[in-house]
This record gives structure tokens, sequence and C-alpha cells, in this order.
């Protein structure tokens, strides 16, 4: 049903929605509403468009912005500041992190992780030559490290791996590792060879999610020395 605090969105069961967000937001004369699936959680900050389908148990970070004429199947997840500038299609279990950007008319498959920082975008040659923008096309089970840019219309293929920092300017053929600017293709070696983490693509609460496990619970690096912050902090004097 529609929720009195977002009249143009229907929220899910279960989906957690924090203050200072903005859901269905009217950018035309003729937009819909927003639909989000079962057991999500919105984060303050958040600003999603009209005509936007989520399915369940999706997850934003803080300041996230998603635009319209976005599809997102289920165990999609947008952290802190990313953004989607419309005309996006994602299959089930896409994983943006921090600050990534994604141009209109990119299409992505299923069990996908973006590091953060990284930069999809769709027109060769802006303010230069008139013609469709076009995004890239991302297969399954590819992983692209954190602050790799993706040229327009660039297909990546099925179990490739993006090293971060990389400029991939070409399409990549399937299971290849691609590394530097601009990127040079190599066979994907065999422990890279696989699907992604079950555990990161179905991944139902992260480590900050309240309904999730305790946070004192997560591992830290033993030659890092102590952990910090190893319980609740007090506040009261």
């Amino acid at each position: 049903m529609k929720s009195k605090d977002f009249e143009n969105a229907l929220i899910g069961e279960n989906t957690i929605v924090e203050d200072n967000v903005t859901l269905g937001l009217r950018y035309h004369p003729e937009c819909g509403g927003t639909v989000i699936g079962d057991n999500s959680i919105i984060r303050c900050g958040t600003v999603i468009y009209a005509d936007v389908k989520i399915g369940d148990y999706f997850q934003s970070g803080h300041n996230t912005l998603i635009r319209a004429r976005v599809e997102m199947g289920d165990f999609c997840t947008l952290t802190n500041g990313a953004t989607i500038e419309g005309m996006v299609k994602m299959g089930n279990s896409v994983r943006l992190m921090s600050n990534c950007y994604v141009a209109s008319r990119t299409c992505f498959e299923d069990r996908i992780v973006c590091g953060p920082n990284v930069v999809f975008l769709n027109e060769k040659y802006p303010g230069r030559v008139d013609g469709v923008t076009k995004g890239a096309y991302v297969e399954s089970d590819v992983m692209i490290g954190g602050g790799a840019v993706i040229l327009p219309g660039v297909r990546i293929g099925e179990r490739s791996f993006i090293a971060a920092g990389a400029l991939v300017t070409k399409d990549v053929p399937k299971k290849t590792l691609a590394v530097g600017v601009p990127a040079k293709f190599y066979p994907l070696p065999e422990e890279l060879d696989c699907p992604c983490s079950p555990e990161m693509a179905m991944q139902k609460a992260d480590l900050w999610h309240p309904l999730g496990p305790s946070p004192f619970s997560a591992s830290w690096p033993e030659e890092y020395g102590e952990p910090p912050v190893t319980e609740p902090v007090e506040t009261e004097k």
C-alpha cells in the first residue's frame, strides 16, 4: 500500500525508510510513481525519482540519487553518494559502492560488483558530435575495481575482472582480466574464474543494518593490533 508519508511511492513490507528521504519525486507532469520491494532499507539523504521500479532487499547508502526510468531486480545495493542518471536497467544482485556514477542508457545483468568511484560514461565526444547516447552493457558475474572508467558503448563479457583504476575503451571478452590505462587484456587467472560471491550477491543486510548482526562481531586483521571501538560508546556523564 502507499505510505502516508510518501504518497507517490509504493513501499514493500518490512522496508525501513529513514528520515530526510524523497521517494517518487514528481519530475514531469506525465510521470507515475515509484515501487520499492520488501525488506529494503532507504537511508537518509536518498532521493529516488518517480517511474522507478526496485525489487526486494534493496539497500541505499546516504545521499544516493536514482533518477527516473530505472529498473532493478532483487538484492541491489547503492552505497553512499552513488548516482544513477535514469534510463538504466539492472538485474539481480548489482552492487555499486560509494560515489559510483552511472550514465543513462547503461545496462547490467546479474551479480555485478563495482568498487567505489567507478564511472560509466555514455558519450564519446560530448558537446562535439550529435547522436544517441549509449552507455555500457555489463554481463553477469563481472567485478569492476575502484576508480575504473568505462567508456560509452563498451560491452564487458561474463566473469571478467576489471582492475582498479583501469580505463576500458573497447569491448572486453568473456573471462578476461583488464588492467591499465588504456586497459590491456589478459586471460583470467584460474582463481578469479568464478561467479561473484553468493554472500555478497544475496546480502540481506550490511554491517550497519539495524536488523543485521552486531557490528562488534565483525572481524579485524590481527596484525593491525587492537580493533577500534570494541563495545557501544557511552555518552551519559
